[in-house]
């Protein structure tokens, strides 16, 4: 458990730390979503469903749901993701698609 509890921490830190004046642009939020997803080494069936479930992260933080709820509902969705991997897709996810929430969510 506190494994799961140092991930989430480190992700949610990963994401706190994004530039404070981004805001989303669909198609740039996109592709920049996927190169990270690339660079981090986190396969996916296809981009679509990646992005798909990058944006309901972001609704999971609107609803108030806590980083480690975040990753088990990603886990729980995506068998093939691993805890680790989990945590790093939600970091790059918020970080992609909902920067300035978390920033809000963290005060």
């Amino acid at each position: 458990m506190k494994m799961i509890v140092a991930l989430t921490s480190l992700a949610i830190s990963v994401v706190c730390a994004s530039p404070a004046g981004a805001e989303p642009d669909d198609a740039n939020d996109d592709a920049g979503f996927i190169a990270s997803l690339r660079q981090s080494s986190i396969t996916f069936a296809s981009e679509q469903q990646a992005i798909v479930a990058a944006r309901a992260v972001c609704g999971l933080i609107n609803n108030g749901e806590s980083g480690l709820q975040v990753v088990k509902e990603l886990q729980s969705d995506n068998a093939a993701l691993t805890l680790d991997g989990a945590a790093q897709f939600a970091a790059i996810a918020a970080n992609a698609y909902c920067p300035a929430q978390l920033k809000t969510s963290k005060s």
